[in-house]
Protein backbone atom coordinates (compact mmCIF):
# COMPACT_ATOMS: atom_id res chain seq x y z
CA UNK A 1 0.00 0.00 0.00
CA UNK A 2 2.87 2.45 0.92
CA UNK A 3 4.20 1.88 -2.67
CA UNK A 4 0.99 2.59 -4.67
CA UNK A 5 0.86 6.01 -2.41
CA UNK A 6 4.08 6.54 -3.24
CA UNK A 7 3.96 6.44 -6.63
CA UNK A 8 0.58 7.93 -7.02
CA UNK A 9 2.57 10.85 -5.23
CA UNK A 10 5.01 10.69 -7.42
CA UNK A 11 2.88 11.00 -10.60
CA UNK A 12 0.74 13.85 -9.42
CA UNK A 13 4.12 15.95 -8.56
CA UNK A 14 5.51 15.12 -12.15
CA UNK A 15 2.16 16.39 -13.93
CA UNK A 16 2.17 19.58 -11.67
CA UNK A 17 5.95 20.35 -12.88
CA UNK A 18 4.76 19.84 -16.34
CA UNK A 19 2.31 22.23 -15.66
CA UNK A 20 4.89 24.62 -14.79
CA UNK A 21 6.66 27.37 -16.65
CA UNK A 22 10.16 26.16 -17.02
CA UNK A 23 11.74 28.47 -14.83
CA UNK A 24 9.31 27.26 -11.97
CA UNK A 25 9.85 23.58 -12.72
CA UNK A 26 13.90 24.21 -12.35
CA UNK A 27 12.93 26.22 -9.12
CA UNK A 28 10.59 23.52 -7.27
CA UNK A 29 13.28 20.90 -8.85
CA UNK A 30 16.61 22.40 -7.32
CA UNK A 31 14.64 23.11 -3.82
CA UNK A 32 13.50 19.36 -3.82
CA UNK A 33 17.26 18.38 -4.42
CA UNK A 34 18.73 21.25 -1.41
CA UNK A 35 16.07 19.87 0.78
CA UNK A 36 16.92 15.61 -0.33
CA UNK A 37 20.48 16.71 0.75
CA UNK A 38 19.93 18.31 3.81
CA UNK A 39 17.84 15.47 5.38
CA UNK A 40 20.97 12.79 3.96
CA UNK A 41 23.37 15.68 5.66
CA UNK A 42 21.30 15.41 9.26
CA UNK A 43 21.41 12.02 9.22
CA UNK A 44 24.92 11.68 8.81
CA UNK A 45 25.32 14.55 11.53
CA UNK A 46 23.40 11.96 13.96
CA UNK A 47 24.97 9.04 12.99
CA UNK A 48 28.32 10.80 13.67
CA UNK A 49 26.94 12.58 16.81
CA UNK A 50 25.64 9.06 18.65
CA UNK A 51 28.98 7.25 17.81
CA UNK A 52 31.18 10.36 19.87
CA UNK A 53 28.30 10.20 22.47
CA UNK A 54 29.24 6.15 22.63
CA UNK A 55 32.87 7.02 22.33
CA UNK A 56 32.25 9.36 25.17
CA UNK A 57 30.56 7.47 27.32
CA UNK A 58 33.09 4.64 27.21
CA UNK A 59 35.82 6.59 27.97
CA UNK A 60 34.19 8.62 30.76
CA UNK A 61 33.52 4.82 31.63
CA UNK A 62 37.14 4.30 31.82
CA UNK A 63 38.90 7.12 33.35
CA UNK A 64 35.63 6.91 36.66
CA UNK A 65 37.53 3.34 36.89
CA UNK A 66 40.92 4.43 36.88
CA UNK A 67 39.83 7.65 39.46
CA UNK A 68 38.52 5.03 41.66
CA UNK A 69 41.30 2.67 41.33
CA UNK A 70 44.01 6.08 42.20
CA UNK A 71 41.46 6.95 44.98
CA UNK A 72 41.77 3.21 46.62
CA UNK A 73 45.88 2.91 45.86
CA UNK A 74 46.02 6.03 47.84
CA UNK A 75 43.68 5.05 51.06
CA UNK A 76 45.41 1.77 51.21
CA UNK A 77 48.93 3.94 50.94
CA UNK A 78 47.90 6.28 53.76
CA UNK A 79 46.43 3.70 55.81
CA UNK A 80 49.97 1.37 55.34
CA UNK A 81 51.91 5.05 56.18
CA UNK A 82 49.46 5.13 59.37
CA UNK A 83 50.42 1.70 60.56
CA UNK A 84 54.48 2.11 60.05
CA UNK A 85 54.11 5.60 61.30
CA UNK A 86 52.49 4.11 64.59
CA UNK A 87 54.64 1.31 65.19
CA UNK A 88 57.48 3.55 65.73
CA UNK A 89 58.11 5.29 68.68
CA UNK A 90 60.01 7.63 67.30
CA UNK A 91 57.76 8.40 64.29
CA UNK A 92 54.49 7.95 66.45
CA UNK A 93 54.13 11.98 66.37
CA UNK A 94 54.58 12.46 62.73
CA UNK A 95 51.35 12.83 60.63
CA UNK A 96 50.94 10.34 57.37
CA UNK A 97 50.33 13.07 55.44
CA UNK A 98 53.13 15.48 56.42
CA UNK A 99 54.66 18.08 54.22
CA UNK A 100 58.08 18.19 52.96
CA UNK A 101 58.69 21.21 55.91
CA UNK A 102 57.42 19.88 58.68
CA UNK A 103 59.25 16.89 57.88
CA UNK A 104 62.92 18.37 56.92
CA UNK A 105 62.07 20.78 60.48
CA UNK A 106 61.14 17.65 62.61
CA UNK A 107 64.62 15.88 61.17
CA UNK A 108 66.46 18.93 62.08
CA UNK A 109 65.16 19.13 65.95
CA UNK A 110 65.97 15.70 66.13
CA UNK A 111 69.35 15.69 64.83
CA UNK A 112 70.26 19.11 67.38
CA UNK A 113 70.71 21.34 64.04
CA UNK A 114 69.87 24.86 64.37
CA UNK A 115 66.74 25.62 63.38
CA UNK A 116 64.39 28.97 63.08
CA UNK A 117 60.92 28.60 64.56
CA UNK A 118 58.44 31.40 63.89
CA UNK A 119 54.65 31.64 65.05
CA UNK A 120 52.26 32.51 62.90
CA UNK A 121 49.03 33.86 64.13
CA UNK A 122 45.32 33.69 62.21
CA UNK A 123 42.48 35.51 63.00
CA UNK A 124 40.02 32.70 64.03
CA UNK A 125 42.06 29.96 63.30
CA UNK A 126 45.03 27.70 64.94
CA UNK A 127 48.29 29.57 65.22
CA UNK A 128 50.98 27.98 62.64
CA UNK A 129 54.01 26.71 64.09
CA UNK A 130 56.91 27.12 61.12
CA UNK A 131 60.12 25.54 61.84
CA UNK A 132 62.93 26.16 58.82
CA UNK A 133 65.69 23.52 58.87
CA UNK A 134 67.85 26.15 56.53
CA UNK A 135 70.71 27.92 58.27
CA UNK A 136 69.66 31.03 57.02
CA UNK A 137 66.17 31.27 55.77
CA UNK A 138 64.78 33.67 53.30
CA UNK A 139 61.11 35.34 52.89
CA UNK A 140 60.32 32.79 49.96
CA UNK A 141 61.15 29.85 52.20
CA UNK A 142 58.90 31.06 55.10
CA UNK A 143 55.99 32.30 52.62
CA UNK A 144 56.31 28.41 51.10
CA UNK A 145 56.32 26.59 54.35
CA UNK A 146 53.55 28.76 55.07
CA UNK A 147 51.42 28.06 52.51
CA UNK A 148 51.91 23.98 52.66
CA UNK A 149 51.92 23.70 56.25
CA UNK A 150 48.42 26.09 56.47
CA UNK A 151 47.26 23.53 53.65
CA UNK A 152 48.01 20.53 54.86
CA UNK A 153 46.51 21.36 58.26
CA UNK A 154 43.30 22.64 56.67
CA UNK A 155 42.74 19.00 55.40
CA UNK A 156 43.30 17.13 58.17
CA UNK A 157 40.92 19.84 60.60
CA UNK A 158 38.71 18.86 57.70
CA UNK A 159 39.08 15.05 57.62
CA UNK A 160 38.34 15.02 61.12
CA UNK A 161 35.13 17.59 61.35
CA UNK A 162 34.31 14.89 58.25
CA UNK A 163 34.93 11.53 60.13
CA UNK A 164 32.97 13.31 63.53
CA UNK A 165 30.23 14.06 61.38
CA UNK A 166 30.21 10.94 59.88
CA UNK A 167 29.95 9.14 63.43
CA UNK A 168 27.42 11.62 64.89
CA UNK A 169 24.81 11.31 61.85
CA UNK A 170 25.71 7.29 61.75
CA UNK A 171 22.67 6.09 63.79
CA UNK A 172 20.41 9.65 63.11
CA UNK A 173 19.36 9.39 59.91
CA UNK A 174 16.90 12.48 60.26
CA UNK A 175 19.53 14.74 61.40
CA UNK A 176 21.91 14.00 58.34
CA UNK A 177 19.14 14.38 55.91
CA UNK A 178 17.98 17.72 57.57
CA UNK A 179 22.33 18.58 58.05
CA UNK A 180 21.95 17.53 53.77
CA UNK A 181 19.07 19.52 52.90
CA UNK A 182 20.43 23.15 54.73
CA UNK A 183 24.30 23.16 55.24
CA UNK A 184 26.26 21.85 58.37
CA UNK A 185 28.09 25.27 59.74
CA UNK A 186 30.65 22.08 60.69
CA UNK A 187 31.21 21.98 57.04
CA UNK A 188 30.12 25.29 55.42
CA UNK A 189 33.59 26.55 57.68
CA UNK A 190 36.13 23.81 56.48
CA UNK A 191 35.65 25.60 53.06
CA UNK A 192 39.61 26.04 52.67
CA UNK A 193 40.28 29.21 55.16
CA UNK A 194 44.20 29.37 55.13
CA UNK A 195 45.21 32.90 56.44
CA UNK A 196 41.79 33.83 58.65
CA UNK A 197 38.11 32.30 59.27
CA UNK A 198 35.66 32.63 56.78
CA UNK A 199 33.25 33.72 59.11
CA UNK A 200 33.84 37.23 60.14
CA UNK A 201 31.54 40.27 60.92
CA UNK A 202 28.35 37.87 61.61
CA UNK A 203 28.36 36.22 57.81
CA UNK A 204 30.83 33.68 55.28
CA UNK A 205 33.22 35.38 53.35
CA UNK A 206 34.73 33.90 50.25
CA UNK A 207 37.86 31.88 51.37
CA UNK A 208 38.19 29.08 48.63
CA UNK A 209 41.40 31.18 46.83
CA UNK A 210 44.83 30.63 45.49
CA UNK A 211 47.92 31.76 47.64
CA UNK A 212 48.84 34.17 44.88
CA UNK A 213 46.14 35.87 45.59
CA UNK A 214 46.16 35.71 49.23
CA UNK A 215 50.15 37.29 49.02
CA UNK A 216 49.02 39.91 47.17
CA UNK A 217 46.24 40.72 49.53
CA UNK A 218 47.56 39.79 52.54
CA UNK A 219 50.91 40.67 54.27
CA UNK A 220 53.40 39.66 56.95
CA UNK A 221 53.48 41.61 60.23
CA UNK A 222 55.76 41.89 62.99
CA UNK A 223 53.93 41.61 66.36
CA UNK A 224 57.40 41.38 68.35
CA UNK A 225 58.39 44.58 66.08
CA UNK A 226 55.24 46.11 65.38
CA UNK A 227 56.75 46.47 61.75
CA UNK A 228 55.37 45.16 58.74
CA UNK A 229 57.27 42.68 56.47
CA UNK A 230 58.41 44.29 53.06
CA UNK A 231 58.64 40.86 51.23
CA UNK A 232 59.65 42.11 48.59
CA UNK A 233 63.00 43.06 49.59
CA UNK A 234 65.97 42.09 47.58
CA UNK A 235 63.55 40.83 44.69
CA UNK A 236 61.82 38.79 47.11
CA UNK A 237 65.14 36.77 48.74
CA UNK A 238 65.88 38.85 51.73
CA UNK A 239 66.96 36.98 54.77
CA UNK A 240 65.20 36.86 57.56
CA UNK A 241 67.83 38.58 59.70
CA UNK A 242 67.46 41.39 57.83
CA UNK A 243 63.65 41.84 58.01
CA UNK A 244 63.84 41.39 61.77
CA UNK A 245 62.77 38.58 62.25
CA UNK A 246 64.38 36.30 64.58
CA UNK A 247 64.14 32.53 65.97
CA UNK A 248 60.84 32.80 67.99
CA UNK A 249 59.10 35.40 66.54
CA UNK A 250 55.79 36.17 66.22
CA UNK A 251 53.85 37.32 62.78
CA UNK A 252 50.64 37.92 61.72
CA UNK A 253 48.74 38.13 58.48
CA UNK A 254 47.69 42.13 57.96
CA UNK A 255 46.29 43.45 54.50
CA UNK A 256 48.94 44.92 52.41
CA UNK A 257 47.00 47.78 51.00
CA UNK A 258 47.16 49.66 54.68
CA UNK A 259 50.87 49.62 54.90
CA UNK A 260 52.39 48.96 50.95
CA UNK A 261 49.59 50.42 48.95
CA UNK A 262 47.60 48.56 46.28
CA UNK A 263 49.95 45.67 44.49
CA UNK A 264 49.18 45.47 40.60
CA UNK A 265 48.08 41.82 39.50
CA UNK A 266 51.13 40.27 37.54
Amino acid sequence: MDTLRELRKMKQIKKKLKSLPINLRKKAIREARNAAGMQQQQRQQKVKKTAKRKKNSSAHIQNEFERAEHKAMLAATSQELQQILASCEELADVPFDCTPAELWGKIATAEGRATTTIYVHRDGLSTLKIVLHQRSPTIVQLKKAIASISLAQHKRRQRNERRALAEDTADQPEVELVAAATGNETMRRSSCELVNSALRNGHEHRALVSWRFLWRCFALFNVDTNQPIDDNADNGRAKLTALGIENGSNLKFVHRVKYFGRRRQT
